[in-house]
Order: structure tokens, then sequence, then C-alpha cells
């Protein structure tokens, strides 16, 4: 019988799904992509068989050695490791846990990320957070668009708003009104942890609640992506805080005592929770909150309906303020911004993308690969898969209780859901999946654990009659030494080096520069120009996007010119736009300024203005100087103020145009910031 806690034994199909998950993930680091998929684009970089298998020789073999010459060496330090983790009390083990995590969060902030958000989803949604700041859910919109137009705004019928769920951004906003915004996602991480830890507690025991702080210490993937200003970071808290009241729910008493007052406010709870992370990350909400929905009903019995009435208003009391936000800004409840800007192409399903690409089920099943695979080598930077102590225990047939299949359903259903989705990338590691470790870390403690108790005292002939157990202290425990001493500074060397430019404060630069007011115009590179001005000529977001990359830059240059001079409608640009496109094949990279993105058609000559860009961007030298002296607008957009007052108002570069934007502020002295320096214009 069930007792409402997940102990029932499990059917013969869930044990078999289980084996079928942990078989799939010992098979992917080792799956040969490029053979698979045609060579596709971001592969190349990933670990491939080959390095993993090096990394099991090489590491299994010195475990070997080290169990073999050594296995009474090998016992004492797992045992010593084992008690010093044990030994403290819960209350002392989360508190040490937190305060390192805390260090950690910190240190991955201040040092490798400067404070700063660093792809422009996160920059985008630190400038909605800025509106909302301000107490207003849009603002209007710049009638200069082109000078401050950034990939992810909206600018429609005279509001200007991000296109993303409000969820992140309001969380952003309390630190942007403390001036503080850096530390939201750190201490959300901290709430998150220890959320994550009680979970693994109250479903597994002690011992894995305390192998799965262990964990979250030892997973950089945890607290880089902790660190950074990701809306994952809230979406994890959410989806953490709502397996945290889910368990508390299923825990709270026996099929008899299912309506009492408490268990119906774990359910209600649990609802908010989960509405928490739709008006954050929406896909990923409802995955996770679709897996859990079987279980939850097994789990109320007879009181399902009332359950389900419960989760169902707590769900939508907090659902429905994206609603809300729609409303306020796109003017329909049940348009998102992501569809304003974009069109229905940046939907779920297979079709063609706002970048015109096709998604298929092939490209679908490439992503959730590559990020399953990206998972095994950022989670904890071992040489070897992260995910595999899981997978074998999974496929070995050792995970019995219903409630694994609770945790792997809740992981798995992220990725099933992204396969729907056309767009991935690996800013961070994967990070689509990071909401999954609240399901991923107590099952990888309870794996650990589960593999030395179910092969201690096992000596194969294979193994030489080493101890399988021994063997498998020894393996783990020289994986986190690699990745202590090697794959983690590695890791943050990587970021704290990279991305420079992107790093930048201009208000501090300014003022350290002795300039306390300005208009200051960012030099970009001609593509960045370009992409912008065809904006604020008024071609739609996804028309741009397929325009910049299927035509000849050149031939893009001259009809937006006309665009501009003769003022075509936007239904106009739109119409004209695709006459220029050209097939992959047409087209080649010229990286003449430097701009690895510059695309011409060979053979055709360059019209004078085109090279007159060029020349511009190469600050009228005859070849490109070794540092180009333009950077990204993006990064600086948030330095504005939402409504663009003064002191300091910062905009892109457009050349000739830019007497245009200075005519607004007559009053601001402008500068060109380029190469890291202010010019002064005349």
């Amino acid at each position: 019988m069930d007792d409402g806690r997940g102990m029932s034994p499990e059917t013969g199909a869930t044990r078999t799904a289980k084996r079928a998950a942990g078989w799939l993930l010992l098979i992917v680091p080792f799956l040969p992509l490029r053979r698979l998929f045609s060579d596709p684009p971001g592969t190349s970089w990933l670990p491939g068989p080959g390095e993993w298998m090096l990394g099991l020789v090489v590491f299994g073999g010195l475990a070997w050695l080290a169990s073999r010459l050594y296995p009474q060496g090998v016992e004492r330090a797992a045992a010593t490791i084992a008690a010093t983790v044990h030994r403290p009390s819960d209350a002392v083990f989360r508190l040490a846990t937190l305060g390192v995590l805390a260090a950690l969060l910190a240190a991955a902030s201040v040092g490798a990320f400067s404070s700063r958000p660093l792809l422009i989803d996160s920059m985008v949604q630190l400038f909605q957070a800025k509106i909302f700041a301000t107490g207003n859910v849009w603002v209007p919109a710049p009638d200069l668009d082109a000078f401050f137009a950034t990939q992810h705004m909206v600018s429609d019928a005279g509001r200007w708003y991000s296109q993303y769920p409000p969820g992140h951004p309001a969380a952003l906003a309390l630190g942007v009104w403390l001036g503080i915004p850096w530390l939201v996602p750190i201490l959300f991480s901290l709430v998150s942890a220890w959320l994550v830890i009680d979970t693994a507690r109250r479903v597994f025991g002690e011992a894995v609640a305390r192998v799965t702080g262990v964990l979250l210490v030892c997973a950089p993937f945890f607290w880089f992506m902790g660190a950074s200003y990701m809306n994952h970071v809230s979406s994890h808290l959410y989806i953490a805080l709502f397996l945290w009241c889910f368990v508390r729910w299923v825990g709270a008493g026996t099929r008899a005592s299912r309506a009492d007052a408490t268990r119906r406010v774990w359910i209600l709870a649990a609802g908010v929770a989960l509405g928490a992370a739709f008006v954050t990350r929406p896909l990923t909400a409802l995955a996770v909150g679709g897996a859990l929905t079987v279980p939850a009903l097994r789990v109320a019995g007879s009181s399902w309906r009332s359950a389900a009435l419960l989760g169902g208003v707590g769900f939508l009391s907090i659902a429905s303020l994206y609603l809300a936000f729609n409303a306020a800004t796109t003017g329909d409840a049940f348009m998102t911004g992501y569809v304003r800007l974009w069109g229905e192409a940046h939907g779920l399903g297979f079709h063609a993308s706002p970048g015109g690409d096709a998604h298929t089920p092939l490209t679908g099943l490439h992503n959730e690969i590559i990020d399953l695979r990206l998972l095994h080598a950022f989670l904890l930077e071992w040489p070897i898969p992260a995910l595999a102590p899981l997978g074998i225990f999974l496929a070995a047939g050792w995970s019995t209780e219903r409630r694994d299949g609770w945790l792997l359903g809740g992981l798995l259903a992220i990725p099933a859901a992204y396969f729907f989705y056309w767009h991935r990338d690996a800013f961070l590691g994967p990070r689509y999946l990071y909401e999954g470790l609240p399901f991923l870390l107590p099952l990888l403690a309870k794996s650990l654990l589960g593999l030395r108790r179910n092969l201690r005292g096992r000596r194969p002939a294979w193994l030489g009659r080493v101890d399988a157990g021994t063997l498998t202290a020894a393996l783990v425990g020289a994986s986190f030494i690699y990745s202590l001493g090697y794959g983690v500074p590695q890791r943050f060397r990587v970021y704290a080096t990279s991305l420079d430019s992107l790093k930048r404060d201009l208000v501090v630069e300014a003022r350290q520069a002795g300039i306390e007011r300005g208009l200051i115009f960012v030099k970009v590179s001609w593509g960045n120009r370009l992409i912008a001005r065809t904006r604020g000529a008024g071609a739609s977001a996804s028309a741009v996007e397929r325009a910049y990359r299927r035509s000849d830059h050149c031939e893009l240059e001259l009809m937006v010119r006309t665009a501009e001079s003769e003022g075509w409608s936007r239904d106009r640009l739109d119409r004209e736009l695709p006459s220029i496109f050209r097939s992959a094949d047409k087209l080649r990279g010229f990286p003449l300024n430097g701009d690895p993105t510059l695309r011409f058609a060979p053979g055709l000559p360059l019209a004078a203005v085109c090279v007159e860009e060029i020349i511009y961007d190469r600050d009228g030298r005859d070849v490109m100087p070794a540092t180009p002296s333009y950077s990204n607008y993006s990064p600086h957009l948030a330095a504005n103020t939402p409504t663009l007052e003064r002191p300091f108002v910062f905009a892109r570069d457009l050349r000739e145009q830019n007497d245009r934007l200075r005519e607004r502020y007559p009053d601001l002295p402008a500068w060109l910031y380029r190469g890291g320096m202010f010019v002064p214009l005349p």
C-alpha cells in the first residue's frame, strides 16, 4: 500500500523507465554527435567521447592503483570525510554550508563577473528592473529608437519594456532600489540551497542531505549560475520552494488526515511557488508542474479534487500576474512580449525560428543531448561524466522507491519541454537545465551513497579482485581533487578574463575621467549600427534578424539608407528586405573591420558608403588595428535611467545621425566613447 510518502513498491513499467533513464545518462557523453547530426554547430568544443574515455582510463587507473596498493588508506580517508560531514549538528552543518556558499557566490559575482550582467538577456531584465523600481511597468519609448534599440527590448505603441516575463525583473527591482542588484541572485541562491538540503533530508534522510550540501558547495555550475543576473536564478528558487512545499504536503500526514489545515496550507503554498516560477520562466514551470501532477493525484487519493483546487488557486493567484503584465505592456493579456517583438515564430513547435532557421525534431534532439552532455561537464567539473553515478544507480535497478521517480520525472521534464523550443545556448553552461538541480542533486547524492553501499565487498575478477566499493570511493575522491585543483580554477579564470568589454561601468569610468554629465555615444561596429538603423527605420525584429543573417551587408546598408531617406513604412520595409536575401552558400564572412559577423556576396563590388563604414570602424586606417576601438552598446543600456534623463545619457554612435540626438540634449556636452576613452565631440 502507498502510505502517501512514495514508499510503495514500484510497478514494472516504472522500474523499466528508471533503468532507461539511467542508460540515457550513461550513453549521452559517448554519443558521436558529429556523425549523428552532420557536424552541427556548437559541438566542436564539447568534451567528446575520446576525452571522457581518457578521463575514465587515467583517473580510473589511478583510483584502481590506490585501491589495489592502499585499500586501507582509501577506506580511512573515506571514513574520515564521512565522519567530518556527519559530525556537526544539523544547524551547524547548514550554517557552515551556507557560509561557504556565500563566499563562493560572492567570489563568482565580484571576481569573475565584476558584479555585472554579461548576457543580453540579463542586461535587458536589469533595465526592466529599473523600470519597475520607478513604479512603472513600461516607460515611453524613445522616438529616436535607433540610438537605444537593444535586442529583446520592445518598442511598440509608444511603450518601452522588455520581452521577458516580469518575475525576475521584479526580484531585481528591490536590489536596484537599494543600489545592490548583484546581491539579489546571491541571496536567492542561498535560500535555494537551504531548501534543496532540507528537501533531501525530508525525502531521503539526513545522510543524503549532508552529501547534497557537499555537492552544492562543490558544484561550480550552481554557484557560477547562482551569482549571475540570469532569470534562471529566480526560477531555481521558486522551483526549489515548490518541491519543498510539495514534499511537506506529502509528508504532512497519512491519507486519513489529508484534509486537515496543515496539508491545505502546503498544497496551496506549492501552487503559489509554481505560479512564481511561471511568471519567471513559464515553460520550465509548466514542465515541472506537469511532471508532478500524476504523483500529486496519487498522493491526494480521494481528496484529489480539493488538493487540485487549492493548488490551482495558489498557482493562478500568482501566474495571473503575467497576464496583467501582458495587458499593461502589449495591450493583450494573452500576447507575450516575445510574440509582440518576434511574431508567432517565437512559439513552441517545429517551424522556422525568428532568425529563419528550421526547428525540427532532429534539432530539438540535438539541443537536448548537448545540454545533457554539458551538464555532465559543467556540474562538478570532473574529468569523468558527473552524472555517471546516477546513471549506474538507475541502470542497475538499485533505485526502488517511488519518490526517486518523482524527482527523476521533475528533472527530465525540463529537457523534454525544451525539445520543442528552437533556441539554446551555453552561457555559463546548460542554463536551461539549471532549474533541474533541486531534483538532481538529492538524487545524485543518494546514488553516490547507493553505489558505495551496493558495491562494497564485491571483488570481481575483471577488477583484479579490487573491492568495487573502495574503487568507487577512490575514483570519486580523485574526481573531486581534480575539480578543486584544476577544473574550478580554470573555469573561474575563463570567466574572470573574458568578456572584458561587457564588464565596464561607463558611469564610473566617466566620473574617473572627470566627466560629471554628458551625452555619451558608444562607438559600435558597422553591423551593430546596421541592425539598429534597420530597427529604427521600422523593420520588425524578426525581419531584421533574418536580413542580417541572410543578406550582403552592403546591399542591406543601401536599402536602409533608401528607407531612411524616403520614409518607408514598416510594412514596406518588411516586404522589401527579403528581396536581398541570399542562401548561405552565396554569402561569406569577410571581417574587414574585425567583426566576424560581417557578410558579403563574393564578387560584388562594395559601394563607396560601405567602404567608408569599414574605414570608420578601422579608425581611418588601411588595415584593422589589433584591438577594435568599437564595443557593444547593450551592456550600457542599463546605465541609463529608464526615461533617459540626465546627468548621463548613453546612446549608440550612429555617426552622421548623432546631431539629431544632440538636439534633444542641447545642454549636455557630447562625448564619443571608443577604445576605453572619452573623446569630446565639437
